[in-house]
């Protein structure tokens, strides 16, 4: 008789709970964005940030590199651009080289990376509150229209928000081990969000050197080295596209070229009063130079055009309207964040918003969602101080996205690195509510239950 076959079977591992929960989660989180994709089908304009990303995949998979999209294709012209930050479209073009060249293929690849980033969310709620809240931040996001509209309208921030979630994971980690191989991946991950949006350089500063400054038992030359390894290696990720850019436009450009035309758009009577307030306004093609000097367009065609030096006229524009009117600056700064927040000025923000693709009906019941979630994640973030839980990456999206508002303009799609926040916080909110009532074991929902 064979010894080996009448050995019992080795022992199998185990799925833990949690994974076959999480896992299940994820699955209805992708089935959930492909349904909206296919059914609801949100348009895509034909001139905007998402027909953008779509051309420029699409020359980027045809060899043509980073040209101005539109100039090629209604002008036939060849010119270089840093308008949007490299990552998004790159990860398009990877789909359109193995066919995917339609909108409605990269909207199904995004969809993968939706629910990936489900995942993660889940991952990272358990890793700061516990396997109960990390599942109920999963179920969120799975249904959080604001989670999946920028995957079906083919924006940068579906893959913003994975980059941001991995990078909280990571930031966990480093926390608990502060080695310099975890700060150096850590920074990795944040330089490719940076060439994704980039305020992820704001969120890496603020997510870096908190954790390393706070690293236990280590003295104050190693810490200082720690940070110095993390915010090198964001850096060094980000250089070669700055040097791109250098060497393309003779102008010292770390990302993109589109904060300039934010600043102009932002920057300008319009937005300092009025219906749009703490809004972003353009004038091209209003036919009045008077017309409250807002973002007044390219000439793409004029000969040698250079992006660069254009950009940097309307940079120019918006920060001298700022400092001529430092006096509405608290004003127009609350209005931004308010917009951000989607609480102010709330039906006009979601037309505003439709306007990239959005659903209506979709964008306002996301708008509902967040309002519904705010109070709780309040009360979730109050548990996680008493708890001393590991709380300071999701506060340092927050102040990022705050930052960044307050720079820039408001808009609900610009907090979309602070939705795992919200959503971490209202899980440990909706958990402690839970336990309260009996539905779930005492402890859940809490640090130590992860571990």
């Amino acid at each position: 008789m064979d010894e080996r076959a009448a050995s019992p079977d080795p022992p199998r591992r185990r799925t833990s709970p949690f994974v076959r929960r999480l896992a299940l989660i994820t699955a209805g989180a992708l089935t959930v964005r492909i349904l909206i994709i296919v059914l609801v089908d949100p348009h895509v304009p034909e001139l905007g940030d998402a027909s953008a990303y779509h051309l420029l995949a699409n020359h980027l998979a045809d060899g043509r590199g980073y040209i101005r999209p539109f100039d090629l294709v209604r002008f036939h012209l060849v010119v270089p651009t840093a308008e949007y930050p490299p990552l998004h479209p790159f990860v398009l073009s990877l789909f359109a080289r193995i066919g995917m060249r339609s909108v409605q293929a990269q909207r199904l690849g995004l969809a993968f990376i939706g629910a990936a980033t489900v995942a993660t969310i889940g991952v990272v709620g358990r890793q700061i509150a516990g396997a109960t809240a990390g599942l109920i931040a999963a179920a969120l996001a799975a249904v959080s229209p604001m989670m999946f509209l920028p995957e079906a309208t083919l924006m940068s921030e579906a893959l913003f928000v994975l980059l941001v979630a991995v990078a909280l994971y990571l930031a966990g980690r480093a926390r608990v081990v502060p080695t310099p191989l975890r700060f150096a991946v850590l920074g990795i991950v944040l330089g490719l969000g940076v060439l994704t949006r980039a305020e992820a350089g704001v969120l890496g500063v603020l997510l870096i050197v908190p954790i390393a400054m706070r690293a236990p038992k280590t003295s104050v030359s190693r810490r200082v080295a720690l940070a110095a390894v993390g915010l090198g290696a964001m850096v060094i990720v980000v250089v070669p596209w700055t040097a791109r850019n250098q060497s393309t436009f003779h102008a010292f450009v770390p990302v993109s070229n589109n904060l300039g035309t934010a600043l102009a758009g932002a920057n300008c009577s319009l937005t300092y009063s009025g219906e749009s307030l703490g809004s972003w306004r353009s004038t091209f093609g209003a036919g009045d130079v008077d017309a409250g000097k807002c973002f007044t367009g390219f000439n793409g065609r004029q000969p040698h055009f250079n992006e660069a030096t254009a950009t940097a006229l309307a940079r120019h524009q918006g920060l001298t309207f700022a400092g001529d009117h430092l006096g509405d600056l608290p004003k127009v700064g609350v209005a931004r964040l308010l917009r951000t927040l989607g609480v102010f000025r709330p039906g006009q923000q979601v037309r505003i918003e439709t306007l990239e693709g959005r659903p209506h009906g979709w964008e306002q019941a996301g708008t509902w969602l967040e309002w519904a979630l705010y109070p709780v994640a309040i009360f979730g973030f109050v548990l996680l101080v008493r708890r001393h839980a590991p709380y300071g990456g999701l506060l340092a999206t927050l102040v990022s996205v705050l930052v960044v508002t307050l720079v820039t303009y408001g808009n609900q799609r610009f907090r979309i690195g602070a939705e795992p926040a919200i959503l971490i916080g209202a899980a440990v909110g909706f958990a402690s509510i839970a336990r309260s009532l009996g539905g779930t074991p005492s402890g859940v929902g809490s640090p130590a239950a992860s571990r």
